[in-house]
């Protein structure tokens, strides 16, 4: 398949300067005595990007992937390498950028077809999609100025994403409007997509990369630390946005509150050579992580001990880890994600998450841990990732310093009889009560 985007050697410098007073005497000396720091926000960028595809880009705060997009847009230019964008760009990276706030919603629309350089033509053949699509109603003809944030990227979304592109850039536009107008947002992306248009889609939210995006970049520093699938992207991601607690494994400062120490010996527990025995891990393909602690080993069983990833709908499996210390580890965590078909994330936790504290460990101790998970989710695949991690110097306490993940595991399947009634309906079963009683209350 021909590549849309072609993006070679991408960089970009930036000078910093202390204050203004030394930029500009170095503008009048011509640059022979410099008062500048270089700073380099981009280095060595490469990627392609095939037409239909969504091409994910991600990475912490200050990682240089808003000055990508300024560089793909043409608002900045490069200091070094190049790229080639086939066909019409159309960016959201300001939504509603040249709206005039004197002017209807409808005159804004015209008016940015203009300068689009689009016939008014082209946008009346549109005007009804949008107008369905913005539910702006009779304010679509007031003056923007009286509209809420919500009603403005409305307005902006709804004309960019009816203007037929060959290459979409969306940075963050997708958290616009209300739980429904977003629903249609991810909707008419996908569709959108699926007819052929390209797209770049930045986004701090990782399950909307995850839901888009069959492809990501991973930023760090200016430069691309991982290229491949937006799935493990993610995952990569969150694994390296954390710092490791540097502190006493017996009084660490990130205890969990209301954790009790628990132990699990015992015939319970499978023989740790069984478990190698039955590894269900792949040749680290899918592996990441600070390698301080690792799983060793990993193995699936049902409530009969049977080695398998296959379970009726409501059935519980068994998850079995050896998990080994090559350095000193202090308040480990073991977990679970696990992934529908689409890639979302429908189940996460880990034992730091349900208040169980694991022992510290040692150089070369190894530890014995089993979860059993109940699938209460609705017939079909799913593949799984597991992980070990410690606390983060992070205030967030949902970052964790990520030791060890295996992506890409499984699949699970879930399975029903067709012949039975369905215990729910949906992605999966939340808890419910009901309740009733017969009414006294007198009706005609």
């Amino acid at each position: 398949m021909k590549a849309i985007i072609r993006v070679d050697n991408l960089s970009k410098k930036f000078k910093l300067y202390r204050n203004p007073l030394l930029r500009a005497l170095e503008w009048v000396t011509f640059g022979r005595k410099q008062h500048h720091q270089e700073f380099w926000a981009l280095r060595n960028i490469s990627f392609e990007v095939n037409r239909g595809e969504c091409f994910g880009i991600i990475g912490p705060n200050g990682a240089g992937k808003t000055t990508l997009l300024k560089l793909l847009t043409r608002t900045l230019y490069p200091s070094g390498g190049g790229f080639e964008i086939q066909g019409r760009v159309l960016s959201l990276l300001e939504l509603g950028t040249g709206f005039n706030a004197e002017l209807t919603g409808r005159q804004n629309l015209y008016n940015s077809a203009r300068l689009l350089g689009l016939p008014d033509e082209y946008l009346e053949d549109r005007i009804v999609d949008i107008e369905a699509f913005a539910e702006l109603g009779d304010f679509l003809d007031r003056p923007i100025k009286i509209y809420s944030s919500g009603m403005y990227v409305r307005l902006a979304f709804s004309l960019f994403v009816f203007m037929e592109p060959d290459v979409l850039i969306i940075d963050e536009a997708l958290s616009v409007g209300d739980v429904f107008f977003q629903q249609k947002c991810f909707a008419k992306i996908h569709e959108i997509i699926s007819g052929g248009t390209t797209c770049l889609f930045v986004s701090h939210d990782m399950a909307a990369v995850q839901n888009l995006c069959g492809r990501a970049i991973l930023l760090r520093a200016g430069e691309i630390s991982f290229d491949g699938d937006a799935v493990e992207a993610v995952s990569r991601h969150y694994g390296s946005v954390g710092k490791r607690v540097r502190g006493n494994c017996v009084d660490a400062p990130h205890k969990v509150k209301g954790s009790i120490p628990f132990t699990e010996t015992g015939p319970e527990l499978i023989n740790p050579d069984e478990i190698i025995e039955h590894n269900i891990l792949g040749r680290g393909k899918n592996k990441h992580g600070a390698g301080g602690l690792k799983i060793a080993s990993a193995r699936v069983t049902d409530d009969k001990g049977r080695d398998t990833m296959q379970v009726e709908m409501l059935g519980s499996l068994t998850f079995h880890m050896i998990i080994k210390a090559n350095e000193l580890v202090s308040e480990l965590s073991a977990g679970i994600h696990l992934f529908d078909r689409l890639g979302n994330v429908v189940f996460a936790t880990g034992t730091r998450q349900l208040g169980k504290q694991l022992p510290d460990l040692f150089p070369g101790e190894e530890l014995i841990l089993k979860m059993k998970l109940k699938l209460n989710v609705q017939p079909g695949e799913y593949t799984f990732s597991l992980g070990v991690s410690e606390p983060s110097e992070e205030e967030n306490p949902n970052i964790c310093y990520l030791q060890d993940r295996h992506d890409m595991l499984g699949p699970i399947i879930v399975t029903t009889d067709p012949a039975k009634l369905l215990p729910f309906y949906g992605i999966a079963r939340l808890p419910i009560e009901v309740t009733y009683s017969r009414s006294n209350r007198k009706t005609d």
